[in-house]
């Protein structure tokens, strides 16, 4: 880089990586010339949207020459009426990630504490150093979120604390009871940011989302997306859920038509397709059974998740691993980045994807 260039970059931009997603086939395509490639390393839908929301999109591309309502009002209203709240207590985001970027820049002043678990989503730490605040990581126990540990490191300084729940990468959940404890353990003082991205995926029934705290004393914010059950990652979009007077709040820093038309077309549709949910949680409910079978018989162990992915203990370093697999035609997801360098994180996709990727796994194993 320019010298001159990074003399004008602000320090903390200067430290930090670009996020990296999960590569795409096209890239492995033109790097490996090969035909037959399956991506199981974003957590994404292995379906496409459902046949609504594509009729939908096509009826709306005429009218792309127009800005979009802002407001999402439609797709706003519907969410509400679901959740049985007021349309002023949803704030539509570009993914759920904009919506933790939006609650970070609305809240969190620099130097102000953002109490977060490692490893987890890796975009809370480089959003937190843009404020110019500090990011506490609470490491995971037992692959779960340490919620007595995050308790414990709450103190003048803290300003926000987020949980992710499932987690990511681990696809562990917290329960009810536990959420309840720690709910309540928190100060008035501080928001509670509670990423729920795969909440849709998780068949525990102790599973605690914290909706139900949304009505409580406490400042709690929900972030929730379109980009996993419903297909529409591609589109990013996802929402955040709260207290009106904290979303009038969020709505100041929110970018003008930080939303497109076609995606609150396409997740307004994708909230009244029942059938595309279902289709989606019973492939992963199956394909996780057949998952967990084959690799045991490999000798590998894996945590137990409540999402559409699975982390998995090779017990030998995983970077290589996924670069043989990429030769392959797999693309899956090495943890070296969230500090489990002998984990690789894979989506559960099809039931043609899964035994193709056992195969590949086997081969090279």
């Amino acid at each position: 880089m320019n010298n001159n260039i990074k003399k004008l970059v602000r320090k903390v931009v200067l430290d930090l990586k670009p996020y990296q997603g999960g590569k795409p086939i096209s890239q492995l395509k033109r790097e490996k010339g090969i035909s037959r490639i399956i991506k199981l390393a974003s957590n994404e839908n292995p379906f496409p949207p459902a046949k609504k929301v594509i009729k939908a999109l096509r009826d709306s591309l005429t009218k792309i020459n127009l800005y979009p309502d802002g407001n999402g009002y439609y797709l706003r209203n519907e969410l509400a009426k679901r959740a049985k709240l007021k349309r002023d207590n949803i704030i539509l985001g570009n993914g759920s990630s904009e919506i933790i970027a939006m609650v970070l820049e609305t809240f969190v002043n620099p130097g102000e504490e953002v109490i977060i678990p490692e490893p987890s989503f890796i975009i809370y730490k480089g959003l937190i150093k843009l404020r110019d605040a500090v990011p506490i990581l609470i490491p995971l126990k037992n692959y779960k979120l340490n919620l007595p540990g995050m308790l414990k490191a709450i103190n003048k300084k803290t300003k926000m604390v987020i949980l992710c729940n499932p987690n990511n990468p681990t696809g562990t959940i917290i329960k009810k009871e536990e959420l309840k404890k720690f709910i309540n353990g928190i100060s008035k003082n501080i928001i509670i940011l509670s990423d729920e991205a795969y909440s849709e995926y998780v068949e525990d029934k102790k599973f605690g989302s914290a909706f139900p705290y949304l009505k409580s004393k406490k400042n709690v914010i929900i972030a929730r997306t379109f980009a996993k059950s419903s297909s529409l990652a591609g589109l990013r979009i996802g929402y955040g859920i709260a207290k009106t007077e904290i979303i009038n709040e969020v709505n100041k820093v929110r970018p003008p038509f930080n939303t497109s038309s076609l995606a609150q077309v396409a997740a307004l549709t994708a909230l009244k397709d029942k059938e595309h949910l279902k289709r989606t949680k019973k492939n992963n409910r199956e394909e996780k059974k057949y998952l967990y079978e084959n690799l045991k018989k490999l000798g590998l162990s894996i945590i137990p998740t409540q999402t559409n992915f699975i982390c998995i203990n090779l017990k030998r370093d995983a970077s290589a691993i996924c670069q043989r697999l990429e030769k392959e035609g797999v693309i899956i997801r090495a943890m070296s980045n969230f500090n489990l360098p002998d984990f690789v994180r894979t989506t559960i996709g099809t039931h043609q994807e899964n035994v193709f990727f056992i195969k590949k796994l086997k081969k090279i194993l």
